[in-house]
């Protein structure tokens, strides 16, 4: 069968999404501005350009079918691994000296962890395109060490969020695809009892990530001296987002001096900026904004017969989604605070690279997907 062109691909491509993610984008480097005010870098100019970048890659992405891209899935992995490896030998540190997690090329620093994440969509889709052992108990051991393998590396760095955030991944591909779910609880269970052995277990988890967790469990404590030492991450951004008005403070000099004690306001705190900038009621709106936007891509599965493309969207849709929901969580005390960026808004070339390049994967099988005759969905 003949492939499309590049013209046809961009005649089928589903342009709201791109619109979605563009408006979207858009809030972010409003708010990355206002989140620069006193800082002494204009990262707002910097993500504008990121942006633009990211729109490239996007198209550039959605020229190539999907399926070559399945077909280099163990390519793809080793080159990721190679990188996340090299991390931990020549990586670079940010503002944090406690962690190390970029690789510095050229004038500009890379973050693996954030390929790694689409790269792994695409790794776990193709295993579960051709196998039907995971079906089976035992067969959910390659596909789990397949995942395993970047998460160890990843939190070597540390990245405890972005660890996590393959774990979810997994799961519901593994369960979209067929997976006993009676087997999955089994291994979710294991997984819990590893998780608390990671935290009491000396030396397995950082002290400041076990802050953290003590400071989520103890925010509703009456000792505030505590909370503002160890959690003035959480209370500064509790303190924010209880702060916002209904309409928004907007773009100017008031918005940024409400935000002004936020830490990481650019990056991983850039809910509570936007909140400041929207107000509860622009919130709604952005909420609904990205409910669409999840949703035009789960539609993108539901749509698509060929067993690979399809989890390839249901993939793409989960990492946006869990990240979200995990960033906006976090800075509102739901959820323990992890290294999270929100996609689209949060201020990094390698996030928004990458988000730009899973939206591509998903025009991709939303404009050039063959087509398929087998019995069942993954026949």
């Amino acid at each position: 069968m003949r492939e499309m062109t590049l013209g046809q691909r961009l005649k089928r491509a589903n342009w709201l999404l791109l619109g979605l993610a563009l408006v979207l984008a858009g809030l972010g480097v409003v708010c990355v501005r206002v989140a620069s005010v006193g800082k002494p870098v204009d990262y707002g100019a910097q993500q504008l350009r990121w942006v633009a970048v990211g729109v490239a890659a996007c198209l550039l992405t959605l020229s190539v079918p999907y399926m070559r891209f399945v077909r280099l899935r163990y390519l793809l992995y080793a080159a990721g691994l190679l990188l996340l490896a090299a991390v931990l030998v020549i990586g670079v540190g940010g503002a944090n000296s406690n962690v190390q997690r970029w690789i510095r090329i050229g004038g500009f620093k890379a973050q693996p962890s954030e390929f790694m994440k689409v790269i792994m969509v695409i790794v776990l889709a193709g295993y579960i395109r051709y196998e039907t052992r995971y079906r089976r108990f035992r067969g959910l051991a390659f596909p789990f060490a397949l995942t395993l393998v970047p998460v160890l590396l990843i939190m070597r760095q540390p990245d405890l969020g972005t660890a996590l955030l393959l774990i979810p991944l997994l799961f519901v591909l593994l369960y979209v695809a067929g997976a006993r779910p009676h087997h999955l609880g089994i291994v979710a269970l294991g997984g819990l009892v590893a998780g608390l052995l990671l935290y009491f277990i000396p030396g397995l988890m950082g002290e400041y990530q076990k802050n953290r967790v003590r400071v989520f469990l103890m925010q509703n404590s009456q000792d505030t001296a505590i909370l503002r030492n160890l959690g003035h991450q959480l209370h500064n951004s509790k303190t924010v987002v209880g702060s916002a008005s209904a309409l928004g403070e907007g773009t100017g000099d008031d918005a940024a001096e409400a935000v002004q004690f936020l830490p990481e306001r650019h990056s991983d705190f850039i809910f509570p900026v936007l909140l400041t900038v929207l107000g509860s009621v622009g919130m709604t709106v952005f909420l609904l904004l990205y409910l669409l936007f999840v949703w035009l891509l789960l539609r993108t599965a539901l749509r698509v017969r060929e067993p690979a493309g399809r989890l390839l969207a249901v993939g793409i849709a989960t990492l946006f989604a869990c990240q979200a929901t995990v960033n906006m969580a976090m800075t509102v005390g739901l959820l323990p605070i992890v290294g999270m960026p929100l996609p689209f808004l949060s201020y990094g070339g390698s996030s928004l690279l990458t988000s730009f390049v899973a939206l591509g994967l998903v025009l991709n099988v939303g404009a050039d997907h063959p087509v398929e005759f087998g019995r069942g969905d993954f026949d």
